[in-house]
C-alpha cells in the first residue's frame, strides 16, 4: 500500500499525502521540509513510487522512472547495513542493506550517464586489466553494484559465505567517492538538471525526481531547476527536499506546495528500531544508530576522545593547539561522522547543565555552540570553520 513505510514514523504525514493524492490535488512540484532524520526521504520514496505505479517494488527502490539526487552523508548509514546484514542474516537486514545501496544508485540514472563517459572510480583492489575493459568507470561499477543487489533479492537463504561475499564485494566496490559519483560536493549540477530536463519531456510515463537541499546548489544549477519548475513537463513530477527552506530562492519556493514534516523524537528513533532491527536501546537520532551500529569498537573510541576534547576546549573557553585540531577533525573526516559529533557534544553540554554547570557558563557555552552550527547551516558554512569560530566564540563570551 502507498506511504507503508512513511505510516511508521509519520503517520499523520501519510495520512495527509495520501488524502491529497486521492483527491487528485498533488500539483506535480512540491516541497518536503523537515530536519535530516524526520523521514522527509521516506516519504519522496513513498510518493515516487506511488506517483509511478510501482509500489509493488518500492521496498527493493528498482525503477528506471525515478531519479534521486543525494545531498547528504551515507557513507555511515552503508556501513550499518553491512554490519547488521553480516550479524542478523535475516529478512529486515537484507532489505536494509537493499534500500541502503538502491538510495545510493538512485543517482545512477541513464539520463545523466553520458555526462561520466570516461571518469573512473577508485575500486579497491581493481586491477589494471579490469581498468583497461572500462570496468572501473563510475557507471560500469554502479552496473556491478546493481548485480549484487539483484543476487542479494533473490536469494533464498543467507549462508556464511554468501553473506560474507556480499557484504566483502560491496565494500570494495562502494568507495566514498560511489555516493557523488565523484562530486567535489554533493547535489545536482547544472549539467544534470538539463540532462534531466530532457529526459523528463521524453515518452508518456509518470516519472519523479528528487533534489535534496536545493539550497546548497549553485548559482546556474538553482537557475536551471526554476526554469524546470516554471514549465514542468507532462507526466513529471518534482520533489525537493530541505532542512533550511528559508534559503531557497523565492522564485522557486513559490512554484512548489510545502508539507512539513516534524521532528522524530527519541522514542520514537528508537521504537522504530527495535521495531524493525530488535536492537533494543535509547537512540536521540538515526544518526546515532547508525554510527554506533556501523563502526568498530576503536572508532567509538576515536569518536568520544574527540567529543570529549572538543567539549573541553569548549567548556573551558580555549582554542585547540594546531596539532590536536587536525587530528580531531582528520578522525571527524575518516569517520564520517559529524552529524553523530554535533548530537554528542550537544548531549555533553546538556548533560552538563544538570550536574550543574553554573548558569552564565553554560548560556555562554551553549550560545556559542549553537549559533555557530546555525550559521554553518545558514550559510553553507564549513563544519570545521563553524568548530573553530564556536570555540573562538567560548574564547570570547
Amino acid at each position: 500500500m502507498a506511504f507503508d513505510l512513511l505510516s511508521r514514523t509519520q503517520s499523520g504525514v501519510a495520512g495527509e499525502l495520501e488524502s491529497i493524492m486521492r483527491g487528485g490535488m498533488l500539483p506535480q512540484s512540491i516541497l518536503l521540509a523537515g530536519r535530516h532524520g524526520s523521514s522527509r526521504l521516506t516519504a519522496a520514496l513513498d510518493l515516487a513510487f506511488t506517483l509511478t505505479g510501482e509500489e509493488s517494488v518500492r521496498k527493493y527502490l528498482r525503477s528506471g522512472q525515478v531519479i534521486y539526487i543525494p545531498s547528504r552523508e551515507m557513507m555511515s548509514t552503508f556501513r550499518a547495513a553491512l554490519r547488521l546484514f553480516r550479524r542478523q542474516r535475516n529478512d529486515s537486514s537484507r532489505l536494509f542493506l537493499i534500500e541502503t545501496v538502491r538510495r545510493a544508485l538512485l543517482q545512477y540514472h541513464s539520463s545523466v550517464a553520458a555526462l561520466y563517459d570516461g571518469k573512473r572510480i577508485p575500486v579497491k583492489g581493481t586491477a589494471s586489466t579490469e581498468e583497461g575493459k572500462g570496468g572501473s568507470s563510475y557507471f560500469a561499477n554502479a552496473e556491478a553494484v546493481d548485480s549484487i543487489i539483484l543476487d542479494l533479492e533473490d536469494a533464498a537463504e543467507f549462508t556464511d559465505g554468501f553473506a560474507e561475499r556480499t557484504v566483502s564485494e560491496l565494500e570494495r566496490r562502494m568507495v566514498p567517492e560511489f555516493f557523488t559519483i565523484g562530486k567535489k560536493t554533493p547535489g545536482a549540477t547544472i549539467d544534470e538538471i538539463r540532462a534531466i530536463q530532457d529526459w523528463l519531456e521524453e515518452g508518456t510515463l509518470e516519472k519523479v525526481v528528487i533534489f535534496e537541499n536545493p539550497e546548497d546548489y549553485t548559482e546556474g544549477a538553482r537557475n536551471s531547476m526554476l526554469k524546470m519548475l516554471e514549465e514542468p513537463p507532462e507526466h513529471s513530477h518534482l520533489i525537493l527536499l530541505s532542512e533550511h527552506p528559508s534559503r531557497i530562492l523565492p522564485t522557486i519556493l513559490s512554484r512548489v506546495r510545502r508539507f512539513q514534516i516534524p521532528e522524530l523524537s527519541g522514542k520514537k528513533v528508537s521504537e522504530f528500531i527495535g521495531e524493525r532491527f530488535g536492537i533494543y536501546g535509547s537512540y536521540p537520532s538515526f544518526d546515532a544508530f547508525f554510527f554506533e551500529e556501523g563502526t568498530e569498537e576503536e572508532d567509538r573510541k576515536a569518536m568520544e576522545r574527540c567529543v570529549d576534547l572538543y567539549f573541553s576546549a569548549l567548556t573551558e573557553g580555549r582554542m585547540l593547539p594546531l596539532a590536536e585540531e587536525n587530528t580531531l577533525f582528520a578522525d571527524l573526516e575518516r569517520l564520517s561522522g559529524y552529524a553523530y559529533f554535533r548530537e554528542r557534544v550537544s548531549e555533553k553540554i546538556e548533560d552538563a547543565v544538570r550536574n550543574g554547570m553554573k548558569a552564565g557558563k553554560a548560556v555562554r557555552v551553549w550560545n556559542a555552540f549553537s549559533s555557530m552550527l546555525s550559521a554553518s547551516d545558514i550559510y553553507n558554512m564549513s563544519i570545521r570553520t563553524a568548530l573553530d569560530l564556536a570555540l573562538r566564540e567560548a574564547c570570547h563570551g
